[in-house]
């Protein structure tokens, strides 16, 4: 049964990652001009506009199009943390635990809190609920 629950719950970290690099490439590339979506400009203008009021906040000033790549690796290396994870190799739950720190670092840099910090937070539920699989898994516990 704990196998299955490390499936699901790396499935689901696999399928926001995927998510992440979809729509973090998709804008990324009409940011710089690979694209010409007029549904993307809304998003992008958004985007564009909390960098600029958070300019005087961030530690590290970032373009749009040098934010929406962080996400899309942000989500690169989630994906290759839950395809480590479901094929039970070591790499994977360093992978997730990386792009959790990858996640954070977002907030520490911009200096705020909003509401995806909920993702965030759902994303450690799921990493400690894997930890915990993984751990009984193994026979520690």
């Amino acid at each position: 049964m704990r196998r299955y629950g490390r499936i699901f719950v790396s499935l689901a970290l696999l399928l926001y990652g995927l998510i992440r690099i979809g729509v973090g490439s998709l804008l990324f590339g009409q940011e710089v001009g690979w694209l010409n979506l007029p549904a993307f400009q809304g998003p992008i203008e958004d985007i564009g506009g909390f960098l600029d009021r958070s300019a005087d906040k961030q530690i590290v000033p970032v373009s749009v199009a040098g934010y929406l790549g962080y996400i899309a690796l942000m989500g690169l290396v989630l994906a290759v943390g839950a395809i480590g994870s479901l094929r039970n190799r070591s790499f994977g739950l360093t992978f997730i635990g990386l792009f959790l720190v990858m996640y954070a670092l977002l907030f520490i840099n911009f200096q705020t809190i909003n509401p995806k910090i909920l993702h965030l937070a759902a994303c450690a539920i799921l990493f400690g609920l894997l930890l915990w699989l993984n751990r009984t898994h193994r026979g520690t516990a």
